[in-house]
């Protein structure tokens, strides 16, 4: 098992994260995301750390930012011709979202023995399997110790054969600042299907499973996820489950690196 994944950089970058926990947690408007830290509002945390943070990281996520405004302030910090990965943000409420997955679940039909399991500390086997599904569909796996809840709450959702085959996984952290914009609110996200299984719905079943689960669990009063806009899967996926795209809102990653992060 690794506990990091990725390059020798991205590597790098989750264990500086990792060293930085202390002052991520002390601040409302930071984020650890295990990959890669989220700043909730580049406005009040300041365009200069916001930069500063960038240049060292080599890549930070501005998390359900405005587009226009932000989009306009990035033009104007690193020129109108400098690319920024952007996500559209999908939300929803547990009143609205956790009914419609438990719809989806109990018209489910599995094969089997196949079955579900939900981990807020997944052993060593089920990280590593997880984290070799998502590298397999172009997901960067999160950090080991992430995945484990050794820093936020976190929850891994996943599906099995009736062998114990991994099918599909999810994931999901309640990792915002409890006096921040996102209080209270869960980030799901990490779906991956084996591609032996594609087009059977089961990337919006363990996607379903791992909301009605993880709002069990936590309780939490709002829900995050992000899909690139050109991602029909993934947007058809999350959008089943009761979320709702925010035309005004999305998330932007600064990335000083020009490499690949994250479909």
């Amino acid at each position: 098992m690794s506990e990091y994944c990725g390059d020798d950089q991205s590597v790098a970058l989750q264990q500086s994260i990792r060293s930085r926990i202390p002052a991520i947690s002390d601040h409302p408007i930071l984020a650890n995301g295990g990959r890669i830290l989220n700043i909730l509002d580049p406005d009040l945390y300041g365009w200069d750390r916001v930069k500063a943070t960038a240049e060292r990281d080599g890549v930070v996520a501005l998390s359900m930012v405005d587009r226009d405004v932000t989009r306009e302030r990035l033009d104007a910090e690193y020129g109108p011709d400098h690319g920024f990965p952007c996500w559209g943000a999908f939300t929803g409420e547990p009143e609205d979202v956790v009914p419609i997955c438990e719809a989806l679940l109990s018209q489910l039909t599995l094969p089997d023995g196949w079955h579900f399991s939900h981990a807020t500390c997944p052993d060593d086997d089920l990280i590593q399997a997880s984290q070799t599904l998502n590298i397999e569909t172009g997901v960067m796996p999160s950090p080991a110790y992430y995945l484990r809840g050794e820093h936020v709450p976190s929850l891994l959702t996943c599906l099995h054969t009736e062998t114990g085959d991994l099918v599909a996984c999810a994931s999901a952290t309640m990792r915002y600042h409890p006096d921040g914009p996102l209080s209270q609110w869960i980030f799901a996200g990490g779906v991956s299907v084996d591609p032996d299984y594609r087009r059977r719905g089961l990337g919006v079943a363990v996607n379903a499973a791992l909301l009605v689960e993880s709002h069990q669990r936590f309780g939490w009063r709002g829900v995050l996820e992000q899909a690139q806009a050109d991602n029909h899967a993934s947007v058809g996926m999350i959008t089943r489950c009761g979320l709702k795209q925010d035309a005004e809102k999305v998330t932007f990653a600064i990335n000083t690196t020009g490499r690949y992060f994250t479909r």
